[in-house]
């Protein structure tokens, strides 16, 4: 477990996660700290760790990676080293699976409409951001198989947002947070004038 952790974290210096550390701290403090419904609060530092991941993630894979200690080249031959078991290519393809779980659960939360086609999509793109990176900035090797690898990660975590104890909390998450207006506009017709009171919204013809 320790290699695999190694592995996957490796890259970005220990200062890094220390600052990500203290930035989730201040700001789940600040949130609890807001007098609101606790399920909107819950959903907020659920952002909070979203987008810190999606940082990391683009720290351990392009920014602070190291082109003299990597691999370098392309292969867009899907499926190229699926035929060499070995713990090294094993360890690559759970890195790349498990890494964009979070990537498929948290969209999941976030999008209005969740569907796999947009998480599929959504994955997909971002994957091939990140390989074409690599091979731009000669900071790894840029192959179809990681596409492969990380679009099935983010169906995992899709997958896991569907589970019907899951997808009811969330769908309960949504039904909780208010609109911008909270009461419906009534019809209004040409001339009329729009009375605001503590009991909503009236339209008073002329």
């Amino acid at each position: 477990m320790n290699n695999f952790i190694s592995y996957a974290c490796g890259v970005a210096p220990q200062w890094f996660y220390v600052t990500l550390l203290l930035i989730f701290c201040v700001v789940a403090i600040w949130i609890f700290s807001v007098k609101n419904v606790i399920r909107i609060k819950l959903r907020r530092l659920l952002g909070v760790m979203y987008v810190e991941y999606l940082l990391l993630l683009l720290c351990s894979t392009i920014i602070f990676r190291d082109h003299a200690t990597c691999y370098l080249g392309v292969k867009f031959m899907p499926f190229w080293n699926y035929t060499y078991f070995t713990m090294d290519v094993l360890m690559e393809w759970l890195v790349n699976i498990f890494m964009f779980v979070p990537v498929g659960f948290c969209s999941s939360v976030f999008l209005k409409h969740p569907v796999a086609t947009k998480i599929i999509l959504l994955s997909m793109a971002l994957s091939c951001t990140i390989e074409l990176s690599q091979y731009l900035l000669e900071k790894g090797f840029c192959e179809t198989n990681d596409v492969i690898n990380n679009t099935l990660g983010g169906m995992i975590g899709y997958l896991i947002y569907k589970a019907p104890f899951l997808s009811n909390s969330f769908a309960a998450v949504r039904a909780s947070i208010p609109a911008p207006f909270p009461y419906p506009f009534p019809e209004v017709g040409q001339g009329s004038k729009i009375h605001f009171s503590n009991h909503g919204v009236t339209a008073l013809a002329n």
